[in-house]
């Protein structure tokens, strides 16, 4: 049977991103706001854990992580939603594939992005070295790079780059010189609000998986 699915809340959420969460208790004549806000955030991890589930349910040998919560330990909304996949006997420093709530800026609408990266809280020795090694292989569209800039996590720049051979000979080259941290390998699903049912949105996200998984394999060599 295809599963219906109704993504409004989790679309609705991230009209929250980066808004502080009070208790309710604690919130005085703003308690029925935070009620309300405790509500949708609850009702997004929700929906963003069914659809996650779906994938996994197609995805032979992949596990779901922990979904993230929808607010972070400072009590701020988070302005997106994260799940990681990943293989028996894979370690919490390894790279693995991701899905990723994000908000077109300029039609601000909501999709969801899969990608070959990993966890920063719990980043190893070789992480980065072997996340990094995403450059290898060629990249076409609709894969897309996105970089971190500068060795320091606290002062760095973030930059979207198109997935083609002539950005990633650059990149190779700025690798080289010690100017990037880390490069993750995106795929975007687009407007989620355009899915009829979980059924669809996973083959999209299929699609993705297909074209991440070299990806996602070389970053297992040593």
């Amino acid at each position: 049977m295809i599963k219906k699915f109704n993504c409004k809340s989790l679309i609705e959420y991230t009209n929250y991103a980066e808004r502080k969460y009070i208790k309710p208790e604690k919130a005085g004549d703003l308690k029925e706001d935070m009620e309300l806000f405790r509500k949708k955030g609850q009702a997004a991890r929700k929906i963003f854990t069914e659809i996650a589930k779906s994938l996994e349910e197609k995805l032979d040998g992949f596990y779901l992580q922990k979904v993230s919560s929808w607010m972070n330990q400072g009590q701020v909304a988070r302005p997106y939603l994260w799940v990681f996949l990943k293989q028996d006997g894979d370690t919490e420093n390894e790279s693995g594939i991701a899905l990723r709530v994000f908000k077109n800026e300029k039609t601000k609408k909501v999709g969801i992005s899969l990608e070959v990266s990993f966890v920063e809280r719990k980043i190893g020795e070789n992480t980065l070295e072997r996340q990094n090694k995403v450059l290898d292989l060629p990249i076409k569209k609709p894969l897309y790079y996105f970089v971190q800039f500068s060795k320091s996590k606290e002062n760095c720049m973030l930059d979207r780059i198109e997935g083609n051979e002539k950005n990633r000979g650059k990149l190779i080259e700025d690798m080289k010189e010690g100017s990037i941290r880390k490069v993750l390998v995106k795929f975007n699903v687009e407007e989620i609000e355009n899915f009829e049912n979980l059924e669809d949105l996973s083959k999209e996200f299929l699609k993705g998986v297909r074209l991440l998984m070299p990806f996602y394999l070389k970053t297992k060599e040593i």
